[in-house]
């Protein structure tokens, strides 16, 4: 059994190669970018009003100017502002040549021919060409996961192919006689089956695209026929239950037989234990196939999918996950009885920065899982932690 922090660090050395695709703007969110994005122009492009009003010399307010023509956004002046005069301008609009000042609509009186500013104190109110972004800067950094933001800036840069990582390809393995699709009737000893779902949305969350392989029962020739099928369709397969110590849990031998190396098969924390993870080597030693088999029960592989699975596949798709561990204060004292394996628990993050943990009567405590923002983690041998105490905390996006 290893520590998580060392599980992690095997899954992150063992991440999978990626390739390019462009793809069209309209399909670029969630995507993760594969080159950087440079400024093809200056942002403004040109000078422009911050403000609907009259553009003028700045020397001419103290008396009443000539109104020269109204300039609206996306039509060029058609007159030079010269002494003694000032042309309407719109908000965005591109500023005539000669004036260097713009005066507020609500600051003038117009009398039909001519224009008096009435304000109190002058400012510019121009948004200078390229003070926000010079041609040939960089916008974009290259292994950004496009979000809205990113959108908006590969269309002002007229980015209408965006070259990004490839998705990859996730198989979903659940197995167990004890468990039947949601649209079945369960026995009284069989439950539905949440963990493949459940992950199936992970991974689409996360970027990637999903097939998924049903359950398997708990006979060693349908499971290695199941999986075959993933393992040769897939970049990544992840099977929930199976990896326990029970009489019928075959995945680890299963696996095996596939050619893969178990890396890693115990974890010292709570829950998630059994998880495992497998490599399959291409004939240049690199990684090929990977295999993550994720115990059954639903709140342990939610977590180890969150912690474990998803850095894996942001870097297999060329970037780092942001970081989003922070050490926050724990609203209520917190107790737990065994102490020998690292906690991960499900907490809300509360509006005044502290967290508090839900209720969860352990890892197929599935409803713990509803309305949580956040993973706390309680140290190894720590089995108290006072109101107050600061610990890390996994804030979930």
């Amino acid at each position: 059994m290893i520590p998580f922090s060392k599980a992690l660090e095997i899954v992150m050395a063992n991440t999978l190669g990626f390739e390019a695709e462009n793809v069209p703007l309209s399909e670029a969110l969630g995507r993760i970018l594969s080159k950087p994005v440079f400024a093809d122009r200056d942002m403004p492009p040109f000078n422009k009003s911050a403000v609907d009003g009259y553009a003028c010399k700045a020397a001419d307010i103290v008396g009443n100017m000539k109104l020269l023509e109204n300039i609206a956004a996306g039509v060029e002046p058609l007159k030079e502002v010269l002494s003694g005069c000032c042309s309407k301008i719109m908000t965005g609009a591109m500023l005539p040549e000669g004036a260097d000042t713009v005066i507020m609509v609500e600051e003038c009186e117009f009398n039909g021919t001519s224009v008096k500013f009435t304000g109190k104190s002058l400012k510019s109110n121009i948004c200078y060409k390229g003070e926000d972004i010079r041609e040939g800067d960089r916008v974009i950094d290259e292994g950004t996961l496009i979000k809205p933001e990113q959108v908006a800036i590969l269309a002002t840069f007229g980015i209408t192919q965006v070259l990004c990582a490839k998705k990859k390809k996730i198989g979903i393995l659940s197995t167990g006689d004890e468990i039947v699709e949601p649209n079945e009737n369960p026995s009284r000893v069989q439950i539905r089956n949440s963990n493949g779902w459940q992950l199936r949305a992970q991974a689409i969350k996360a970027g990637a695209e999903t097939n998924y392989y049903g359950i398997a029962s708990d006979n060693k020739e349908i499971l290695r026929m199941k999986l075959s099928d993933a393992i040769k369709e897939n970049d990544i397969v992840l099977i929930s239950g199976g990896v326990s110590m029970g009489d019928f849990d075959f995945v680890p031998s299963v696996l095996a037989g596939f050619g893969l190396k178990i890396l890693f098969n115990k974890v010292a924390v709570q829950p998630g234990k059994p998880s495992t993870f497998a490599i399959k080597y291409t004939s240049e030693g690199i990684a090929g196939k990977v295999v993550f088999a994720l115990p059954g029960n639903p709140v342990s592989s939610f977590i180890q999918f969150e912690l474990l699975v998803k850095p894996f596949l942001f870097k297999s798709m060329g970037v780092e996950l942001p970081g989003f561990q922070v050490a926050l204060p724990i609203k209520n004292e917190y107790t737990r009885k065994h102490t020998e394996r690292l906690a991960l628990i499900p907490v809300k993050i509360d509006s005044d920065g502290s967290f508090s943990p839900v209720k969860y009567n352990g890892s197929a405590h599935i409803n713990a899982l509803n309305g949580i923002n956040g993973i706390a983690e309680i140290p190894l041998g720590v089995g108290n932690l006072d109101a107050g105490m600061k610990t890390k905390v996994h804030i979930l996006s």
